[in-house]
Parts: C-alpha cells; sequence; structure tokens
C-alpha cells in the first residue's frame, strides 16, 4: 500500500523536555525518516524550548517556527500552513508515539473511500504513575475507547484530540483552521466545522500515544471550568445548540441523583460552589495518599462536574439561566462525554 505523504504538527510553549523526548522518539518510527517531516511552533516560549528544537539534529526533516504568545490553535495554524505532507498528524509536546503510530495513521487514510480524521489513543508508559485527579481522566479516556471498540457509538468531534490525530492539510485549510480564540476545546470546535464539511471520523485503537500527564491539582480545577465556558461559546458564537442538549441530557440522565441536586443548591453560588469543591479536592487528594485511590474517584467526579457546570453557569449569566436551561435543554441521541466525563 503507498502511504500519502505527512507533515507532523506540533506547537509547544514552555515543556524543553517533554519536546525533547517527542522529537527523540519521532526517530523510532518505523516509516523511515525520509517518509514525514516535523513542523514544531514555538509559541512564545519563555525559557529553552526554542535553543531545544533548532539545536536538535534530527535525521528526518524538522522545521521551527517562532511566534508570540497566542495560544495552540493560532500555533497548529501556522504549523499546518507550513507544512508540506498530504495528512496532518498532530501531536502535543508532551507525548511519546509508539513506533509504528505514523504508519497506522497514513494506512487509515490510504484505505478510506473518503476523507477521515483519525483518532488514535492514550496509553500510560510502562511504570508511570499519576496524581490521581489524572488517572480519574485517564479511567474516563479507557471506558470511551472501550465503548467505541464495542460500538456502543461511533467516534465524534467531541472524540478528536489534536494530540494524537490525523486529518488531510485540504480538509484543515478548507474548514478554517483552527479559532484561535479557543484556548481549550479549540480541537472539538474545529472537529465540528470538519463534520459539517462531510469529514467522517475513524477511531484507530492501534495508533498509540504514550503521555504522562504533569497537571496540577489547580490547572486541573481552571480546565472543567474553562471547558464549561467554551461550550456555552460554541453556543454563543458557532451556533451549537446541539451542545447545550448534550449539558442537559448528561445532567439527567448520566448524573448521579446527589450529585444533581448538589448542582441544584450549588452552581451559580460562587462562594459556596467553591468552598464545597475546595473540601472535597482536599479530602480527594488526603484520601488518595492513604492508598485509597478507588475510594476518590467519584470525588474527582463530581468536583470536577461541578467546577464545569459553575461555568457554563457563569457564562450564561448566573444561576438562574443555568437552571432554566437545565429545563429546557433536550439531548435524545446517546453521546458520549467528552468535557465531563475525564474525557482530557
Amino acid at each position: 500500500m503507498s502511504l500519502p505523504s505527512c507533515s507532523v504538527v506540533v506547537a509547544t510553549f514552555n515543556r524543553p523536555a517533554g519536546l525533547r523526548r517527542l522529537l527523540e522518539s519521532l526517530e523510532r518510527q518505523d516509516i523511515g525518516p525520509d517518509a514525514f517531516e516535523v513542523v514544531v511552533v514555538d509559541d512564545g516560549s519563555s525559557d529553552e524550548t526554542w535553543q531545544v528544537v533548532t539545536g536538535f539534529q534530527a535525521p528526518y526533516r524538522l522545521r521551527a517556527l517562532r511566534q508570540r504568545n497566542q495560544g495552540p490553535g493560532a500555533a497548529r495554524n501556522a504549523a499546518i500552513q507550513a507544512a508540506t505532507g498530504a495528512i496532518i498528524v498532530t501531536m502535543d509536546d508532551d507525548v511519546e508515539p509508539a513506533p509504528d503510530l505514523l504508519r497506522v495513521h497514513l494506512e487509515a487514510h490510504a484505505a478510506a473511500e473518503s476523507p477521515i480524521a483519525g483518532i488514535g489513543v492514550f496509553a500510560l508508559p510502562a511504570g508511570a504513575k499519576l496524581a490521581p485527579w489524572a488517572e480519574w481522566e485517564f479511567v474516563g479516556l479507557q471506558r470511551q475507547y472501550a465503548a467505541m471498540l464495542r460500538g456502543d457509538w461511533a467516534p465524534t468531534p467531541r472524540q478528536f484530540y489534536t494530540a494524537n490525530s490525523s486529518v488531510p492539510r485540504s480538509a484543515y485549510l478548507a474548514a478554517g483552521m483552527f479559532d484561535p480564540l479557543y484556548r481549550r476545546a479549540e480541537d472539538v470546535e474545529l472537529a465540528y466545522r470538519l463534520r459539517d464539511r462531510g469529514l467522517g471520523f475513524r477511531f484507530l485503537p492501534d495508533a498509540v500515544i504514550y503521555h504522562r500527564p504533569a497537571r496540577s491539582f489547580d490547572s486541573w480545577q481552571r480546565m472543567a471550568w474553562q471547558y464549561g465556558f467554551y461550550d456555552v461559546l460554541m453556543w454563543r458564537q458557532k451556533n451549537r445548540r446541539h451542545v447545550l442538549r448534550v449539558i442537559g441530557h448528561e445532567f439527567r440522565h448520566q448524573r448521579h441523583p446527589l450529585l444533581q441536586r448538589a448542582a441544584r443548591k450549588l452552581v451559580g453560588r460562587r462562594r459556596l460552589l467553591y468552598a464545597a469543591t475546595a473540601i472535597g479536592g482536599r479530602a480527594a487528594n488526603a484520601i488518595s495518599a492513604l492508598g485509597a485511590r478507588r475510594l476518590t474517584m467519584p470525588l474527582y467526579s463530581a468536583v470536577f462536574n461541578l467546577l464545569y457546570w459553575q461555568g457554563v453557569a457563569e457564562t450564561l449569566g448566573g444561576r438562574a439561566r443555568f437552571l432554566e436551561g437545565l429545563e429546557a435543554w433536550r439531548q435524545p441521541e446517546r453521546q458520549p462525554s467528552q468535557l465531563t466525563e475525564g474525557g482530557r
């Protein structure tokens, strides 16, 4: 099978060690160094990231660009514009691809009868240990993978992760590429536009990226709020009303009744909510430190969901709008949640 040409696109910011590991791991791709190029855009790093990429002696073609800090979407846009490959494989700057990752992505595109977006999987390196909140995320991802493998549902834009995905460059250009306004969920927002233009989504369970998430607990909590913010933004600015229906459907049908009641009491009451999530987070971290991580998963789920809904409420305009929305939003389709089931 003849494989299409390939460009690996990486947006990086202040992660020199992770970026070096990624560049080194790309040397081991089994399609050989002449079969692909790597385009790295340094998004205004303030450390030695630029020196790492410009000083790296790669056997493959490595191109480095630099810009002022504009966010991952803008950095990927610059890389895609500079790329020459027919297929763009995006990776984050803190992952390590399995040796056959590029081949698996490219073979899927070569075999497809019509253009597709390839969605790979995250795995843990041997011996890696996760912070308990990161473990909650990882468990949620594994559940999604298992459900797609069983055929419970087909992959959607909400499973499109730019840490491990592949899309024809022509499809990126036709869809308008990433919206730089989105500093979180920028990949999901673009994936909806790719779907609008007829691109299919293909789950590739053999396309494996190894990831050591090092997100702090504070960053993890901010991420939850941000996903709520950007979900509402997709509705307001992109007319994605179905996103609101997903929120309402998940709240009523996929969240525990106790969590629903807590949300109705706390969301929109900022001081109360943040006090409750702080207590819940500290309790989960303390229990985890005692070795009972399994018991902490419901607590982390509650903290994440409450902060996510707080982001939704604040962006909608307050508590009343959030509670009204829960009664109005409907989502009969059976869809997984990327945002509130540990999708990142």
